[in-house]
């Protein structure tokens, strides 16, 4: 492969060898030819080498990390390789539809001030059935520095983000200090050197399963301050600063606690002492939580018994949130946290 391809498909994996052919196959059967796929291999111990010795595209470029690099060191090795225009870093169990690249390559070619572009995911199980999907509210085209509030505002879906290789590149150092939340860096970080798209229409099957989440994370609340610690470096950066975004840090941060309220009580499986310090927390670092009815009717959710919520949660129809399966949005209401070793 001497020419360099248009767009470069970054896939991290780790002991995914159940998932991978169908990812591949999801990007492979693209109409939009020009990529590349880079099959990260994080020192994987399960039939990952056995499974990608079934591929025969000289698109696919297999590499086996002599060590495991964590999920951020994997993607930051995905981007420091990519030679196409653009990066997608796919997960390695989800889904491409056919027309993703053609669709996300033309609206970046017609919007080049866009430093990425990003769109919503339809949610499957482990059987591939479709279970819901992300939330609506981006506009076509958002400036940087609101798209920073965004973030945390309406969510993302990583799989989804179709990002110019040479922003990545220009917007200084990767940080892999931000291990699950590295996505949220790469989205803040493009913030900062341009627009963001968004393609309003469903590419992505994103498959949220219970192997693939950080469950812990969420039941300790541990989530909650990585991405309250996050955004607050993200909205002290000199660029942020520069750009105004930093003016949106209080309503960032009432996000981010709307969005822990929303999931605390996934911490009932731990007992009523680990639901209520957790909301405890919550509201002593963001008491403006407090100020939306909203949160006084999840209070009240989460200290149902837990058929109960079961109960509720199926008459919803629509299953954002399992009270023993776990969110059904992960950092910033976008992707469901991966597994990262």
């Amino acid at each position: 492969m001497s020419a360099a391809p248009r767009v470069t498909i970054a896939l991290p994996t780790y002991n995914s060898a159940h998932w991978l052919p169908s990812a591949i196959a999801s990007v492979l059967g693209q109409r939009f030819i020009d990529f590349e796929v880079l099959v990260l291999d994080n020192a994987s111990t399960d039939d990952t080498p056995a499974v990608m010795a079934r591929f025969d595209d000289p698109r696919i470029i297999y590499r086996v990390n002599q060590r495991n690099l964590g999920f951020a060191g994997n993607v930051h090795l995905g981007c420091r390789l990519a030679r196409g225009d653009f990066v997608v870093i796919l997960g390695a169990d989800d889904i491409l539809l056919p027309d993703f690249l053609t669709a996300a390559v033309a609206f970046l070619d017609a919007e080049p001030g866009c430093t990425m572009l990003h769109g919503p995911a339809t949610w499957i199980d482990s059987a591939g059935q479709r279970t819901g999907g992300t939330e609506p509210g981006w506009p076509r085209v958002t400036p940087g520095p609101q798209a920073m509030l965004d973030i945390f505002r309406h969510g993302f879906c990583l799989t989804t983000m179709v990002m110019r290789t040479a922003a990545i590149r220009a917007s200084g150092p990767f940080d892999e200090s931000w291990l699950e939340l590295i996505d949220v860096w790469l989205f803040c970080r493009l913030c900062l050197g341009g627009d963001i798209g968004y393609l309003d229409r469903v590419q992505v099957e994103y498959r949220v399963h219970d192997s693939a989440m950080s469950m812990p994370m969420y039941r300790s609340n541990a989530m909650f301050r990585k991405q309250i610690a996050a955004l607050r470096e993200a909205f002290a950066w000199p660029e942020a600063v520069a750009s105004g975004a930093s003016r949106h840090r209080a309503a960032a941060e009432l996000q981010v606690a709307r969005v822990a309220i929303e999931i605390v009580h996934v911490s009932r499986a731990d007992g009523y002492g680990r639901y209520l310090a957790n909301l405890a927390e919550i509201v002593r670092v963001v008491p403006a939580v407090l100020w939306r009815p909203a949160t006084w009717l999840r209070i009240v959710f989460g200290l149902l018994p837990k058929p109960a919520l079961r109960w509720l949660a199926r008459l919803r129809g629509r299953r954002r949130f399992e009270p023993e399966g776990g969110p059904r949005d992960g950092p910033s209401g976008g992707a469901a946290v991966k597994t990262t070793t």
